[in-house]
């Protein structure tokens, strides 16, 4: 079931626009990195201070899932698809990564995590519409690229998420400026 998913999603989606959009949106200089650039910006826009710590936090979560997920790729040491079953896959950017860390998907875990905790700290809908979508189309080019099967996704997916409502939850009471982002929030809907 997983290799058949990955499979259709890999061939029956092909196209130069699906090519050019997954290649982009799952490459970290040239999508990630600018989205974090813009959401520090939207932060301080909307939290002034608590903005930049709130964005602070958000990088430490991101920093920890990685480490979390590469640490989770050396327990797990399976192999991605496009090294698997690489004779069934098309690579429309060439590249694979490294053979033996295809779960969990890092991308997914830290695209998920970073929507969570941001919509559970700032309980705000536009922020979860936006960084789930964003996070959905994430994960699903990695499934497009070959890089990773829907099960290895899944599962970093999963992990963000448990992993941010930790943080949110541990910030929320124990930091004062989540509480008052959380309470200007809540007086704002």
């Amino acid at each position: 079931m997983d290799e058949a998913l990955l499979v259709w999603i890999n061939q029956s989606w092909a196209h130069p626009w699906n090519d050019m959009l997954f290649s982009w949106v799952s490459d970290r200089n040239t999508f990630a990195f600018p989205l974090l650039a813009i959401m520090l910006a939207l932060s301080v826009k909307h939290y002034g201070r608590d903005g930049v710590r709130l964005w602070l936090a958000l990088l430490a979560l991101i920093i920890a899932g990685d480490a979390l997920g590469n640490l989770l790729k050396h327990l797990w040491a399976q192999p991605r698809p496009c090294y698997a079953i690489a004779e069934l896959l098309r690579l429309p950017n060439g590249r694979c990564g490294s053979q033996l860390n295809g779960i969990p998907s890092n991308h997914a875990l830290n695209f998920f995590a970073a929507a969570t905790f941001m919509s559970l700290v700032t309980r705000s809908r536009g922020w979860a519409l936006i960084l789930f979508s964003i996070a959905l189309l994430v994960t699903l080019s990695r499934v497009y690229l070959g890089k990773h099967y829907p099960s290895q996704v899944a599962t970093g997916a999963v992990i963000g998420i448990l992993l941010a409502y930790l943080a949110a939850l541990i910030g929320v009471q124990y930091s004062d400026f989540m509480r008052r982002i959380r309470a200007r929030s809540q007086l704002s809907s």
